[in-house]
């Protein structure tokens, strides 16, 4: 019934102008996308959280959309703009990637090729050239093999593992992992290889730092903090011949000391899943605000793309609408 009900929202909202006038509105904005997965419908449903995944058909109808009402840059380049006081015709706007999938090679690349278009991808440093999955995902993987039906979600389980310390965490994972065995994992849940993200630096992509282990920053002590923000940073400018300017914080966490050795490290932004468009009176290059994608909210009642629905999120009116809360 949610879902009925904002996709009529939308539509009526883009039928009397509603969209075009909060669009108008982004001219003076810069508009983040925040995505992390790409695959086909069954690998979506088979991951642990599908609300990390667009399919291939949902992300190539949002670039279409972007490429016809937004000027999309790579993220770096979207802010030296819009910090510099350049104002296209059409408002700014940066598409940027989470951890550094494979399957952002695969399939999210070529489709941003196909408009035009250049993406950021933050990436886990430490897995680059690894068959090691990100921690969430072995225990995500582990845990749709072992729990029952009447046991919590992955995605629920997750949300808890994350308050726990990184001590009891990896031990708890590493259980999980122990009871289920052979996990079933395909090579598009891996983290790139170092010839990818080169290539897709060399094709005129910004590569950006996800940390080394993608860690809770705030839970990290100094040196290991240290480790995970420049360490992750110097790694991947070798890898790619370019200096690394934005790193995005993992699950978006960050506080004061993590801030100072951000900038430390010589970043020159970090992006957070604090929700919304930047704006010149509160922008924090230390926390840049960002979209959360999420396909199911964003789909028609057929379940296609909505274009209105995400006009409508980009624009902020559904936030304002349905007061929306800050991602996981």
């Amino acid at each position: 019934m949610k879902a009925l009900i904002r996709s009529a929202l939308a539509e009526l909202a883009a039928t009397a102008g509603v969209l075009r006038y909060a669009e108008r509105s982004l001219r003076n904005t810069l508009t983040v996308l925040c995505y992390h997965r790409v695959l086909p419908e069954e690998q979506r449903k088979a991951y642990h959280d599908p609300d990390l995944v667009v399919t291939p058909e949902v992300f190539r109808a949002h670039c279409r959309l972007l490429a016809e009402r937004y000027t999309v840059e790579r993220l770096d380049v979207a802010l030296s703009k819009w910090q510099s006081g350049d104002r296209p015709a059409r408002p700014l706007a940066a598409i940027t990637f989470d951890d550094g999938y494979r399957d952002n090679f695969r399939y999210a690349a070529p489709i941003l090729n196909e408009f035009g278009l250049r993406g950021t991808f933050y990436v886990i440093a430490g897995l680059v050239d690894s068959e090691e999955l990100p921690w969430y995902d072995t225990m995500g993987a582990a845990w749709r093999m072992l729990a029952t039906a009447d046991e919590p979600t992955a995605k629920q389980v997750l949300a808890e593992a994350k308050g726990l310390s990184p001590q009891e965490r990896a031990a708890w994972v590493e259980r999980l992992r122990s009871r289920a065995g052979e996990l079933p994992i395909v090579d598009d849940d891996h983290i790139m290889t170092s010839a990818q993200v080169r290539a897709l630096a060399d094709a005129g992509h910004e590569i950006g730092s996800h940390t080394m282990t993608h860690p809770l920053l705030p839970q990290c002590d100094d040196a290991t903090l240290a480790i995970e923000i420049a360490r992750s940073r110097r790694i991947l400018a070798d890898l790619c011949g370019r200096e690394i300017v934005g790193l995005c914080y993992p699950n978006g966490d960050s506080d004061d000391r993590v801030h100072r050795e951000v900038v430390a490290a010589g970043y020159g932004y970090a992006t957070s899943m604090q929700p919304g468009t930047n704006e010149p009176p509160t922008f924090d290059k230390l926390r840049v605000r960002r979209w959360f994608i999420n396909q199911d909210r964003l789909a028609a009642r057929d379940g296609s793309a909505s274009d209105a629905l995400l006009r409508m999120e980009l624009s902020g009116v559904s936030q304002r609408l349905f007061a929306r809360k800050r991602a996981a």
